[in-house]
């Protein structure tokens, strides 16, 4: 399968490609090489994270989406209305099924750790998260939570 010539890649499953081209996000089922369009963020997206069963996938940067078979939705702007909960998420890990935990930028003055249900489209925080102290630098700093 070819890609997009500037597709970056940010998480792959056995029939998804989630990535970005600019500030452009997609997904690309690998069966029929279709690209779906998820949307757009004020800067390259950053990371992404696909369902362990395929059912859904959430793309993350200053804009994130959660992206399930035929929808999409902005949390940023469907989820986040009545107050803004994170604005650049750092990391996230699936625990469930349905539920995934989002580290927010941990140099921040206030960075926490995040629940959200993909299922009920719910968000809550769950933890504040010490700041980190090290220097922040883009070559993948691996921040333990």
């Amino acid at each position: 399968m070819r890609l997009p010539k500037y597709f970056r890649t940010l998480a792959e499953s056995q029939n998804y490609i989630l990535g970005h081209t600019f500030e452009y996000g997609s997904i690309i089922d690998k069966r029929t090489e279709k690209e779906i369009e998820i949307g757009d963020s004020y800067g390259d997206p950053t990371f992404g994270l696909i369902d362990k069963n395929e059912k859904w996938a959430l793309l993350f940067g200053h804009d994130s989406y959660l992206w399930t078979i035929g929808d999409t939705m902005h949390l940023n702007k469907e989820l986040f209305v009545y107050e803004e909960i994170f604005e650049w998420p750092y990391d996230a890990k699936q625990i469930s099924d349905f539920e995934v935990e989002i580290l927010d930028d941990p140099w921040s003055d206030s960075p926490g750790i995040y629940n959200l249900n993909v299922l009920t489209k719910t968000i809550k925080k769950i933890r504040n998260f010490s700041k980190v102290l090290i220097p922040y630098d883009q070559t993948g700093t691996k921040i333990s939570w």
